[in-house]
Parts: C-alpha cells; sequence; structure tokens
C-alpha cells in the first residue's frame, strides 16, 4: 500500500521527518507536527509479526511476555533491521495518512551525522518504495539550529551540541553548512543503561528503562548543591521483592560528571579543528543545547561554567530538529538554492 497515494481537494507536497533514535518525528506541509512518538516496534517472535509500534510499543516494555519482544529499527549509526525500519515508517504514517494526504511528496529527513552511507540508502530506498517523489536527508544539528530559530544566511560561526538518544553531537555550522563535527555515544540510552547499573549497584535496587528515564528527566542534575530527590521504586537485587528508596540527585554527583565532562571534551575536541576566526565566534554567540538531554538540570550552567563560554538551552529542546525540518518545508525552494543543497532523486 503506498500510504502517500491518497489524493484529495487539499494536497500536500512536502513531509518531514525526524528519525530520531529516541522519538520519530512527522511534519506536514501546511499542517505542522503531527506525530511524535517513541522509535519503536513491538514484534511477535511466533509468528515474526509487527504488532504495535511507537507510544503502544513504549507501553509494553517489562509488561509483555518474552514472546513479544522490542526493537528500536533506527539506532544509531545503523539501522537494527530494514523490514523493521520498513515497518515502522509505514504503520507511523499510516497513522497520520487520515489526516493528510499526500501524492509522491518530497520527503525532508533529518538525519545524524553519524549515520552509515550504507544505512542512508537503505533510508532512501525505503521511503523510495512507499511512495516517496523525491528524498532530502540533512544534518540534524542543521535542522536544529533551524528549528531554534537561530540565522545561518551569514558566515559567523553558530555552534550547537544536539543532545540525543543515540549520539551526542557538537557542530560548527557556517554560511549554511556543518563545517565540523564531533560524537560520542555516550548519549540517551546509554546514560539509561548505566544509570540502572548505577541502581543496582549502589542502592541494591532493579528499575526499570521507564523508572530511569523518569529520575533523569526529573531528579538528575549536573548541579551538584541541588535538593532534588525522588522515591524510586524497583525490586530487591538479592530477594526480588518490591522495595522503594529515596534517592538524592548529590548521590549521582560522580555519574553526571563523568558524563558531563565528556560533553566538554566533545566540544573541546571540535574547537580543536576548526579555524580560529570560526572559535573566536562561539565566545562571541556562545553554544546551543538542544535534543532531549538538554533538558536535564543544570546542564546549562554546567557547561557554561567547564567551557567559559556562553551557552543556551534552545526553546523546546527535543522539538528543535522537527522545527528546522518544517521550516525547510516552508521555504523548501529558497533551501534548495543553498545550504549545501544536493538532491537524491528516487528514480
Amino acid at each position: 500500500m503506498n500510504f502517500f497515494s491518497k489524493i484529495t481537494q487539499s494536497l500536500n507536497r512536502s513531509v518531514g521527518i525526524d528519525l530520531g533514535s529516541g522519538n520519530l518525528r512527522i511534519w506536514a506541509e501546511g499542517r505542522g507536527l503531527l506525530l511524535d512518538e517513541p522509535s519503536l516496534v513491538a514484534v511477535d517472535q511466533a509468528n515474526n509479526k509487527v504488532v504495535a509500534v511507537g507510544k503502544r510499543a513504549d507501553n509494553m516494555l517489562g509488561r509483555v511476555d518474552k514472546s513479544i519482544k522490542i526493537y528500536s529499527p533506527a539506532l544509531t549509526p545503523k539501522f537494527s533491521d530494514e523490514k523493521l525500519l520498513r515497518a515502522m515508517l509505514k504503520m507511523f504514517l499510516a497513522k497520520v495518512s487520515d489526516q493528510v494526504y499526500f501524492f509522491s511528496p518530497t520527503v525532508v529527513v533529518a538525519l545524524s551525522d553519524s549515520f552509515y552511507p550504507s544505512m542512508k540508502e537503505v533510508l532512501l530506498r525505503v521511503l523510495t518504495e512507499i511512495g516517496a517523489g523525491e528524498v532530502i536527508m540533512i544534518d540534524q544539528s542543521l535542522a536544529a539550529v533551524l528549528g531554534s530559530g537561530a540565522p545561518l544566511s551569514d558566515a559567523l560561526g553558530i555552534f550547537v551540541l544536539q543532545m540525543g538518544e543515540g549520539v551526542v553531537e557538537a557542530s560548527a555550522l557556517s554560511l549554511g553548512k556543518v563545517v565540523a563535527t564531533q560524537q560520542s555515544y555516550k548519549a540517551g540510552n546509554r546514560l539509561i543503561d548505566e544509570l540502572i547499573y548505577w541502581f543496582a549497584t549502589n542502592q541494591k535496587l532493579t528499575i526499570s528503562q521507564t523508572i530511569a528515564r523518569q529520575f533523569l528527566m526529573t531528579v538528575g542534575s549536573f548541579a551538584p548543591d541541588t535538593k532534588r530527590s525522588m522515591n524510586v521504586t524497583g525490586l530487591d537485587v538479592k530477594t526480588g521483592e518490591p522495595l522503594e528508596k529515596i534517592v538524592f540527585s548529590h548521590e549521582l554527583v560522580d555519574f553526571f560528571n563523568e558524563y558531563g565532562l565528556e560533553y566538554v571534551n566533545l566540544v573541546k575536541k571540535l574547537l580543536s579543528n576548526i579555524s580560529p576566526d570560526l572559535t573566536i565566534d562561539i565566545l562571541d554567540k556562545g553554544l546551543l543545547l538542544s535534543g532531549g538531554l538538554a533538558n536535564i538540570h543544570g546542564i546549562e550552567e554546567y557547561l557554561t561554567k567547564e567551557l567559559r563560554v556562553p551557552t543556551f538551552v534552545v526553546d523546546d529542546p527535543n522539538l528543535a530538529v522537527i522545527k528546522g525540518v518544517g521550516e525547510i518545508i516552508d521555504h523548501l525552494d529558497e533551501f534548495k538554492q543553498g545550504y549545501g543543497y544536493r538532491p537524491i532523486d528516487s528514480d
């Protein structure tokens, strides 16, 4: 079935996708953000059938037996399975097809620079098979800057730390192009896994990914003097019995310092690989923070202190990339004339 093929009186020509390891977001020309759900697929192992995607698949985590396995097809830097990626995209697009209809549209996809070229070819093939007329792949960092409202047309350097689930990327941009980037895989997914390990080791408490993520976003902090705390529910490591403990953010100072130092060194590595003129620009204009991890308490102040440059979390950091994709869709002709655009045709 071609999910782009329905034609009505209101015909849309462009659709945008933020293909993140954590969440997949879809933006439609003239309609804005239509979908924002976890990039997850639930598969029944008995018949190898996809039974749920997105929020429904996320709700199954830790609640279903071993016959149902949850996958993340859009893992950075490579897709875990082409068939699962195709199934996930088809089911997500089917969800929005009742709201807007497309006919051989231009599809703008924001990707991490860390994706292998072979994986971009896989994505192009999948989107072509489900009806895309043209596919434009753009860098997530560029989209994040556009989504933040920062100007991209001048030669002054713009610096962004895109803090996603699969990868954290420090990028320098000038004249609408990414001129240098550095990556770290100590990102959201890894942080959650290590947080679960920390609880098992230091609190003798087995917690779920859901609880770990909740703790990260409500209690996690890069500020050592915070008094944030949370009653954490899990299972006793030894007995397996339900257990609840109150945990304070200051107990994880060393844990967050390790990640903070990783991001500081990532930006420093970027600065050591660009021209002195661009380096001066970061001292003047500062560093933008986007992506889900930019929501962690104290990250702005921590990086400002350690890097000695002004650091700013953009508005709605989770949505900066998809908003940037929306900006491109709204000004597609202008985009094609600049920003280092290279068309990728589906023919």
